[in-house]
């Protein structure tokens, strides 16, 4: 009796022995394991509106070129793709994406079929000064329907109110003096536009736009050096890079 109460205990130690050893092995592998990350998920690109990359590519020519050297034959010359194009933006339905800024986007694209039509009829019967007007009541309609997509922040569109004569009127007059006088306006609109801060809707693109302006900063001083330094042959050198610049800057809010 003794003997088989001995073995009973001799089993029992082992049997508790061998169950505390599992479940202390078993805890310890699963605080060992790595935890699986929840699947990241992927951010949303912004959906393409058709026909808007279509028209842009026919107005940059225009804007960028064709205006600022007074070609107002190749302006005239692209009437039919500027038709083209805003015909396939004018049947394009709107993403939903974009649905809460519906009522304004379809106003601001009706503006832009009317200053299509406005120039189409001066590019036949008007003379270059009106065609000059034209296109920049259309370039006007386009970026207002755009920023209606993209918005910007107020600091850039400030920005901008001086950059506008400077590109459109004093380069192309060599009007160096009027450059040189936009500095301090310049340099109070980079120095407004560095200390400003970005919505919480438009974080995403905070690294890309804290690379841009910083080069448009650097490109405001550079400007702001040759002109004080009345070094006239470089200006129109730097305004182009600044110009080059603040539309890379302006690119990232697209």
């Amino acid at each position: 009796m003794k003997k088989s109460q001995l073995l009973f205990s001799v089993f029992f130690i082992l049997f508790v022995f061998v169950l505390c050893f599992g479940c202390c092995f078993i805890g310890c592998k699963k605080e060992s394991e790595t935890p699986k990350q929840p699947a990241s998920v992927a951010e949303m690109k912004k959906p393409r509106v058709e026909g808007l990359k279509e028209f842009h590519e026919v107005l940059f020519p225009v804007w960028h070129d064709f205006l600022p050297n007074g070609d107002y034959q190749s302006i005239r010359k692209s009437m039919p793709e500027f038709k083209r194009t805003l015909e396939i933006l004018m049947k394009a339905p709107l993403p939903l994406f974009y649905q809460h800024v519906k009522d304004d986007y379809e106003n601001k694209r009706q503006n832009l079929a009317l200053a299509v039509g406005e120039l189409d009829s001066v590019a036949q019967t008007g003379d270059d000064k009106q065609l000059e007007t034209s296109v920049e009541n259309m370039h006007g309609a386009f970026e207002q329907m755009v920023r209606v997509l993209a918005p910007r922040i107020k600091e850039m569109d400030e920005f901008h109110l001086v950059l506008y004569p400077l590109w459109h009127d004093a380069m192309p007059n060599k009007d160096y003096q009027a450059i040189k006088a936009s500095i301090p306006s310049l340099e109070s609109k980079i120095d407004a536009l560095m200390k400003a801060e970005l919505p919480e809707e438009l974080k995403s693109i905070e690294t890309r736009f804290t690379e841009k302006r910083e080069s448009l900063r650097k490109a405001v001083e550079d400007l702001a050096t040759v002109c004080r330094q009345n070094k006239d042959k470089e200006i129109i050198e730097k305004l182009t890079q600044m110009h080059e610049s603040y539309r890379d800057l302006d690119g990232v809010f697209e």
